[in-house]
């Protein structure tokens, strides 16, 4: 093969400080969509993103050329900052850590609608602790 081929996928999950709920419906919108359009700045395809009010899950595909380390970092401190402008405030913070996890391409659709259905999951009690832990 003369050129690579990579399918890289990864699905992100970050908290908030202390699990506050502090991602209300007034930020919802713009949190996520700050995040899809960070990840595009950053040559990664965001696939989808959604969340509820104290973490937000991301489904991205990644190049071979970053660290999931250094795409946590210039995802989560932005988009803290981020917060904090359009809030006016000092109170956004994410939790130091964040889970990571590897998704292979015939399971990146599943995947997908887990997160999209974020909410009915939490609200069912039908969250996949395999995935969320």
């Amino acid at each position: 093969m003369s050129r690579n081929n990579l399918q890289l996928y990864v699905h992100l999950v970050f908290v908030t400080k202390y699990r506050d709920y502090l991602i209300n419906d007034r930020v919802e919108n713009q949190l996520h969509q700050f995040l899809w359009n960070k990840s595009i700045e950053l040559n990664i395809t965001p696939l989808m993103i959604n969340g509820m009010q104290d973490h937000v899950h991301l489904l991205l595909k990644i190049p071979a050329t970053i660290t999931i380390a250094s795409l946590v970092k210039n995802l989560k401190a932005p988009s803290s900052r981020y917060l904090n402008e359009i809030t006016k405030s000092n109170y956004f913070e994410w939790s130091r850590g964040y889970g990571a996890f590897t998704v292979s391409k015939k399971d990146v659709n599943l995947i997908a609608q887990y997160i999209k259905n974020q909410k009915d999951h939490h609200q069912k009690g039908t969250v996949n602790v395999d995935l969320e832990n």
